[in-house]
């Protein structure tokens, strides 16, 4: 579940010294995982059979986990797998975060920071994210040899809410930029009414960064795709066009987008997407319900999606949170926020792994 802002407030620490190698690696995931991967109804999606691979790493600090951020860098021609979180105290709405680090060999077993937590909220309560910090986006660029993060920051306090840069070497020592925040996300721009919460976050086409965040057109208006480009990271121009739109009226994604991913494989470019139905009112701030993971395909001039929902989802009703997507090999590899209930009996946020593998069935002659 999302928290919104329409209009205003209504709500291993290893050092990158490696070599990257230009071919990518292969590897059959099942074969290097503690379980195998199970093929979702007659489609090209595969679910690890022992999901979910994160949920709580019993940090202290760190009794739930919120947004989650994922990445997966080559280090000897063997993918890397990182994850970035959000541990809030339970049952609260604002205020006592943390920035978690964690690693995997495999994408599935983690290993937390032992110096956790990275970032926490500003002392002071003047800070635009003194009450929180989400939707976080990591990217690692090779050129400037850092980790990008964009998050979206709000302070309860005083009715702040903008989208945050911070800069890392490591992965685990962050730094804030100075000129915080980059966009003030209360205000309208141009045909834009408003905004919502960041999308995702990729490298320009020629040069500079791209980001994705939702926003509206009109008052109450569906949270719709724009984007956002950098070419410091300081300076960031908001575009007014919309690049992907709400579902139609009465489709199950027509309210428009929480989480988006983008991966190209095999000369296709994909969006795997939330899209979410409804809204939920609380004093002050509003939720989304009916959250179901969508699936795009790009045809060179727009995004093309698909009619329903990827059966990814583990709750009737839809309780999706976040996507994450990255190309291994001949594989899209995506980590999927959603509702699980634990072994204990317990019912969290949870991270799933999942496989988009359209070769494999052929391999396996399905």
């Amino acid at each position: 579940m999302r928290w919104s802002v329409l209009p205003l407030l209504s709500l291993l620490g290893c050092q990158q010294d490696y070599s990257v190698t230009a071919i990518p690696p292969n590897v059959d995931p099942g074969e290097v995982t503690e379980c195998g991967f199970s093929r979702v109804e007659e489609t090209d999606y595969y679910r690890y059979d022992c999901n979910p691979v994160f949920s709580s790493t019993g940090e202290g600090w760190a009794p739930t986990i919120g947004s989650t951020a994922f990445a997966v860098t080559e280090v000897l021609g063997h993918p890397f797998y990182q994850i970035w979180y959000q541990g809030v105290p339970d049952d609260t709405v604002g205020g006592g975060y943390g920035l978690g680090y964690a690693a995997s060999p495999d994408g599935t077993v983690w290993t937390p920071y032992p110096e956790n937590p990275l970032m926490t909220e500003p002392g002071g309560g003047g800070a635009f994210d003194a009450s929180s910090m989400d939707a976080m986006q990591v990217l690692w660029d090779a050129g400037t040899e850092q980790y990008l993060m964009l998050y979206q920051g709000v302070n309860l306090d005083k009715s702040l809410w903008g989208l945050g840069v911070a800069t890392s070497s490591d992965g685990h020592t962050w730094a804030r930029l100075p000129s915080n925040p980059v966009l003030d996300l209360t205000k309208p721009n141009g045909k834009v009414d408003g905004y919502c919460w960041p999308l995702g976050l990729t490298k320009g086409d020629i040069a500079g960064f791209t980001g994705y965040i939702a926003g509206y057109t009109s008052p109450n208006g569906p949270c719709e795709a724009f984007r956002i480009n950098s070419p410091n990271l300081r300076d960031w121009e908001p575009d007014t066009n919309v690049i992907f739109e709400a579902g139609k009226p009465g489709k199950w994604d027509d309210q428009g987008q929480l989480s988006l991913a983008i991966a190209n494989l095999q000369k296709e470019r994909h969006m795997f997407y939330v899209g979410f139905g409804d809204w939920e009112d609380h004093p002050g701030y509003r939720t989304t319900i009916n959250q179901f993971l969508g699936h795009a395909t790009w045809d060179g001039s727009a995004w093309q999606r698909d009619a329903d929902p990827l059966p990814l989802n583990n709750t009737e009703g839809g309780d999706v949170n976040a996507v994450a997507a990255v190309t291994v090999g001949k594989r899209i590899h995506l980590w999927i926020t959603d509702a699980y209930t634990l072994d204990d009996g317990s019912e969290t946020q949870a991270v799933g792994y999942f496989l988009y593998d359209p070769d494999r069935k052929e391999e396996e002659g399905k």
